[in-house]
């Protein structure tokens, strides 16, 4: 079709350049060069234009990675699966991204000393209209020095209950020396009062102390903070993400052994066999065409999000570990598109459950020297206490001279769960134990 195309547009070129009174032999000379350039122009020009913007992109981020991480977060603020990729890339790059705070955080992401400050834009539930108010008045007011300091000088009408309680959940707030829990617990009286002093601003009156009005406001209530998962747990939930901790942090080495990080499986050959592991963040359940449950799960790990289909058989057996906020790992197959990439799960299973399913052997090494009867009667006793199927191969080694491979016997097989590791490596040392 492509000549008939062009054959057409040459006699529509040719009778509009006659009408312009141009010669036939100009015209047609004229047509056939843009002909030619029609076939290969479209794309080198393309080419040479991405080439020219990947080289510029390769400087900065080699030359000013802070600044243009921080410039690649703001402008990617408002999806939560690319922040959280640009935040682990962060961290490869030894690059801190610092919490919200109200007193230092820009509307956008900014590169401040010690690394990336969070925008507060990127807070769920806090609006430009709010972030405006806030910045105006640290402007005028200078920093904050406690909530009730914040809730008395903001506008209420545009940072409101809702926005306070966000800023809250993400540890905006954290740099004032207050719990989140303290704060969150003191929250009503300190709007309460600062909208009574707002009012008789705005009436043009005082209390009877308002010449030393203090800036303390309404007493913090003297309780514990949250627990970790809370505290966690509600910071995902204003921001979308993990910030300042990560409940999948203690089980990063068993993940990097086990599974595929969601951010490489762009690489990954359609129907090709593959592990992701993770907390399940979200799960849709569904009824297929034979009223069989199955579901859609999203699987998150410190480096983004894996869409994962559960048809019924599998999703029957592994409903209750589904159920479990605890991280897990999925067997399947990858399924590939132009868009995504979606795991077809095969067999999911706990963490722990998974390690002894996968594991070849556990490889545990120390020095000859020092080895003593009541150090061998402890290393025997801890692995008997934690016996599995799991192989155990040690690596004895006298310092500059040789290293013995040996073989433990079928009665010294474990289960390689986090509470063995963490005891092998108080024991023998954190470089000491190695899962193959």
């Amino acid at each position: 079709k492509k000549p008939e195309e062009m054959s057409r547009q040459k006699e529509r070129f040719l009778a509009g350049a006659a009408e312009m009174r141009v010669p036939p032999a100009k015209a047609e000379e004229v047509f056939d060069l843009m002909a030619h350039f029609a076939g290969y122009g479209f794309n080198k020009s393309h080419s040479a234009a991405y080439a020219m913007i990947t080289y510029q992109t390769a400087h900065l981020k080699a030359h000013y990675p802070v600044e243009f991480m921080a410039a690649l977060l703001s402008s990617e603020a408002e999806n939560t699966d690319k922040v959280v990729k640009c935040i682990a890339e962060c961290r490869e790059m030894d690059i801190p991204v610092l919490p919200p705070d109200v007193n230092l955080s820009e509307q956008q992401f900014t590169v401040v000393e010690g690394g990336i400050r969070f925008g507060l834009a990127a807070v769920k539930n806090v609006g430009e209209a709010a972030i405006e108010s806030i910045l105006a008045t640290r402007g005028a007011h200078g920093p904050f020095s406690s909530l009730s300091d914040f809730c008395k000088h903001v506008d209420l009408r545009k940072v409101n209950r809702r926005v306070l309680e966000g800023l809250v959940k993400c540890g905006a707030f954290d740099s004032l020396g207050a719990r989140r829990s303290q704060l969150m617990e003191s929250l009503d009286a300190a709007i309460e009062s600062a909208q009574a002093i707002q009012r008789d601003r705005a009436q043009g009156q005082t209390n009877l102390f308002g010449a030393i009005d203090p800036e303390e406001g309404p007493a913090l209530p003297d309780i514990e903070e949250w627990p970790e998962n809370k505290l966690l747990a509600l910071e995902k939930e204003s921001l979308g993400f993990y910030i300042t901790g990560h409940p999948l942090a203690a089980y990063s080495r068993d993940l990097e052994r086990l599974t595929v990080h969601s951010s490489d499986l762009s690489g990954v050959g359609d129907g090709k066999d593959v592990r992701v592991g993770g907390l399940v963040s979200a799960i849709k359940h569904h009824v297929n065409k034979k009223g069989e449950p199955m579901a859609f799960a999203t699987i998150e790990d410190l480096y983004g999000f894996t869409e994962v289909v559960i048809f019924p058989k599998v999703f029957q057996a592994a409903a209750a570990v589904l159920q479990e906020e605890a991280p897990l790992v999925v067997r399947g197959r990858a399924d590939v598109s132009e868009t995504s990439v979606k795991i077809i799960a095969d067999e999911i299973l706990p963490l722990d459950q998974a390690k002894e399913a996968f594991f070849k052997s556990l490889h545990i090494r120390f020095m000859a020297p020092g080895v003593t009867r009541e150090f061998l009667e402890s290393l025997d006793q801890l692995l008997r206490e934690h016996r599995g199927t799991c192989p155990i191969t040690f690596h004895v080694t006298i310092p500059d001279h040789s290293e013995t491979v040996l073989t433990a016997g079928n009665g010294h097989r474990v289960k390689p769960s986090q509470g063995l590791i963490r005891e092998l490596e108080q024991l023998l040392g954190c470089d000491a134990v190695e899962l193959e």
